[in-house]
């Protein structure tokens, strides 16, 4: 009897043991009694998502997703709990660091339409030299979004004219809100970004003084999943990730149906864009198709873009050091692998 018992016990132990020794897909698959929560921005670095609710490719994934829209990447860094995945833009690198969140995917190569502007007449048209630009700046007034592609636009400007932030005053403004704002007579400088850079800034006595490109930045618009949903719901973050790339490659691959599904997304968000603004969009940021992505290496410009905010103290090292351990490369991988990349 005492046998019998003792080979029970080491029968349960093992069979214990193997269960406690499932992949990570085993214990993250899908759950199709509970809504995949999607955060998107109102802006173009989520307008792949419209393709994917046309073409139903969420469905067709076997994904039930609850869509919620945010005016910006701040707000759904400060909504951290209430999605499990966000289609965001260069807010992502506060989600890695501060909360802990994956980098799962770079959907927009977002460097372009992020223009530095002043307004016509400024002394700063006539600066010869970075000091006399920087004379220009020093004590004025900068509207931009905190956390935003315009604020690190905005402060890379800074670092290349030699002039630290503490110097300025730096106001912190939605994103519509730093276009109304400015329009309305307010601020010395500002950062536009799309759409609102794309506007006839003749209209409003404005004028480009410098972009993210020709400052030497650059910039990907970023996809990241919670810690949760990665661990407990992998299979689904690698299918929407798939999803993902299948837009980005549908709209990449036809311009015209990239600026009608532009147009779309906006409307759909209660906005307004015209079609040669959603065109320039569109050849300004283009979608980052699943071959360009394959030959990405994930984490490369999400550790050097967190390694200047660290430099300049809007993150610590610790921050830092949580957005080097928060690249998913196996979800990534995974979602090209689906695709067949």
């Amino acid at each position: 009897m005492k046998k019998k018992l003792s080979l029970l016990l080491a029968l349960a132990m093992v069979l214990s043991l193997l269960a406690g020794c499932g992949s990570k897909a085993d214990s993250g698959k899908s759950d199709g009694n509970q809504k995949l929560r999607v955060a998107v921005q109102s802006f173009y670095c989520s307008s792949m998502v419209q393709y994917i609710q046309d073409n139903k490719l969420d469905e067709k994934a076997g994904l039930d997703i609850e869509w919620l829209t945010f005016n910006g990447g701040a707000p759904i860094n400060e909504a951290m709990g209430e999605w499990d995945i966000a289609v965001t833009g260069g807010a992502f690198v506060y989600a890695l660091a501060n909360y802990d969140c994956k980098l799962i995917a770079h959907q927009v190569n977002g460097t372009g339409g992020n223009y530095v502007c002043a307004r016509k007449g400024d002394p700063i048209f006539d600066a010869k030299t970075p000091e006399e630009v920087a004379a220009c700046v020093k004590g004025k007034t900068l509207l931009t979004t905190f956390g935003s592609t315009g604020h690190y636009t905005m402060n890379l400007w800074l670092e290349s004219i030699g002039v630290d932030p503490g110097e300025c005053n730096m106001m912190n403004l939605e994103i519509a809100n730093v276009y109304s704002s400015w329009v309305a007579g307010q601020g010395d400088y500002c950062v536009l970004t799309e759409p609102y850079c794309y506007y006839d800034l003749d209209s409003f006595n404005t004028q480009i003084f410098a972009t993210l490109e020709s400052i030497g930045g650059e910039l990907y618009e970023s996809t990241v999943c919670t810690k949760a949903a990665y661990e407990s719901r992998y299979d689904d973050v690698v299918k929407f990730t798939s999803i993902l790339y299948q837009a980005c490659d549908a709209l990449a691959a036809d311009e015209n149906l990239a600026v009608q599904t532009v147009m779309d997304w906006y409307a759909n968000c209660g906005k307004t864009l015209a079609e040669d603004e959603a065109r320039q969009s569109v050849q300004a940021k283009p979608f980052i198709t699943s071959a360009e992505a394959a030959g990405i290496t994930l984490g490369e410009f999400a550790t050097s873009y967190a390694t200047w905010f660290e430099s300049r103290q809007l993150i610590d090292s610790t921050g830092l050091a949580n957005v080097k351990a928060n690249i998913a490369t196996d979800v990534f991988a995974d979602a090209l692998k689906q695709l067949g990349k």
